[in-house]
């Protein structure tokens, strides 16, 4: 293999390994890190790149013919809502991804942020810091998960293994999902609910679909309405699925909590109406940052990086 150039963005934030790297440069492929993922930067830094790696960069048809040599663009995660693939392989540029990433460690987000909503955990770590001793008046109502019922937006891998752990609680669980079949569901010993039921019954609900432009802006505030007075909203999918203006009046209100990894801008402005309440946790879209689920996405996709650059089919293309 010819030397090429592979770009790696946002390596402020998710640098790679000294042996990742080493991968790259022993199979002829020069790396080049970049901070962030400005497009200009992109360009200034990789109009040589036969390979992009990204997190968080938009990438575009504008963007893609700009970079005239690039072959393959590695989404370093799940999702890829981000990249026009479409437009990317009008271009002859593969499109590869990490499906399953970081499921573990998303479920396991997902059960904290439940966990420290329904024992409003943050209030009483803030009032203790303070000098505070809060008793029952202050943190009523609090209730036991065992018995409640989760609602599941979406059941793709992380809302399967959301079930698992939900289940161990002693919870009950319901999803939507019109993608999945009811017998997919029944084997999770979860059962299939249309939306209504699902906004209707859910004591809390957990977001885990994608961002289409269906489910873009799906849970507004006729959505929020019909939950539960007291119901915990979880998003640890994509933040544009939830109108944040509607969630803030119904977190403010006392309706619902919130427990939120992203949102529809990164970083979350510090004067958000969701900032100032204390019925909302939010975290820096941080559920994958597990030393163990970084290490794998890396790896996998510097293999499929060199696997298209060698003339080889990927092993995890983005859908057509």
């Amino acid at each position: 293999m010819a030397d090429r150039v592979a770009l790696l963005t946002d390596s402020d934030r998710f640098p790679f390994a000294a042996s990742e790297l080493e991968a790259l440069s022993n199979a002829g492929v020069h790396p080049v890190a970049l901070d962030g993922h400005d497009a200009e930067d992109i360009v200034a830094a990789g109009a040589d790149a036969a390979a992009l790696v990204v997190y968080h960069a938009h990438v575009d048809a504008p963007l893609l013919d700009r970079l005239n040599r690039c072959r393959v663009v590695a989404r370093c995660g799940a999702g890829y809502d981000n990249i026009d693939a479409q437009a990317a392989r009008a271009r002859g540029v593969e499109v590869v991804y990490v499906p399953d990433y970081g499921t573990d460690d998303v479920a396991d987000h997902t059960l904290a942020l439940i966990l420290a909503c329904a024992r409003k955990l943050l209030v009483c770590d803030r009032s203790v810091r303070r000098g505070q001793w809060p008793g029952y008046p202050e943190l009523a109502p609090m209730h036991r998960l065992r018995g409640s019922l989760l609602g599941l937006l979406g059941f793709g891998r992380i809302a399967a293994a959301v079930a698992e752990r939900a289940q161990a609680f002693g919870m009950n669980v319901i999803a939507h999902d019109p993608y999945v079949t009811d017998d997919e569901m029944a084997l999770k010993n979860v059962t299939p609910v249309s939306f209504d039921e699902l906004l209707r019954c859910a004591d809390i609900l957990s977001i885990h679909a994608p961002l289409t432009p269906d489910t873009r802006g799906l849970i507004g505030d006729a959505e929020l309405s019909r939950l539960r007075p007291g119901a915990i909203l979880v998003n640890t999918s994509r933040g544009a699925i939830v109108d944040e203006v509607a969630l803030a009046a119904a977190v403010q209100t006392g309706r619902v909590a919130a427990g939120l990894d992203v949102f529809s801008e990164s970083p979350l402005d510090p004067a958000h109406a969701l900032v100032a309440h204390d019925g909302a946790v939010l975290t820096p879209h941080s559920a994958a940052f597990t030393e163990e689920a970084l290490t794998e996405v890396r790896v996998r996709v510097i293999d499929d990086v060199l696997r298209v650059l060698s003339g080889e089919p990927a092993l995890h293309p983005v859908p057509a």
